[in-house]
């Protein structure tokens, strides 16, 4: 695999960023969510970020997308063939560790590949019973 992050493996178009938004599956995490579509064809997975004014700086948008095109880079495995994946990062992201962004990662697509969320923490009923 190279080193780069080269044009294939990216979304550039506002078509594929609008199509992969309207129809594609959302998985949140804590600062991230990420959108994911199929594509139809055995392409390489193409990302695509989205950093808006509400997530900071410019120093720190910059910083937040340095950081997801590297997860992206390299951990390919996370992202099948042929999909396109689109990450927005939240309002007030911080400006993420790649561990932090990695991990993130990883949770919401595990959580997608199991099936959905995780249940609800139990809450205490009344007299201290669990509900």
């Amino acid at each position: 695999m190279s080193a780069g992050f080269d044009k294939s493996q990216r979304v550039l178009r506002r078509e594929d960023f609008l199509a992969t938004q309207k129809s594609g599956r959302r998985l949140h995490a804590a600062h991230l969510v990420l959108v994911q579509r199929a594509r139809g064809d055995d392409g390489p997975a193409r990302l695509g970020l989205v950093t808006s004014r509400k997530a900071g700086t410019a120093v720190r948008r910059n910083g937040i997308r340095r950081v997801l095109r590297e997860v992206f880079r390299l951990h390919p495995e996370l992202f099948a063939r042929g999909t396109d994946h689109v990450v927005i990062a939240r309002d007030g992201c911080p400006a993420l560790a790649f561990a932090d962004a990695h991990a993130e990662i990883r949770a919401a697509l595990a959580r997608r590949r199991v099936g959905g969320r995780p249940p609800p923490p139990a809450t205490a009923g009344p007299a201290g019973t669990p509900t």
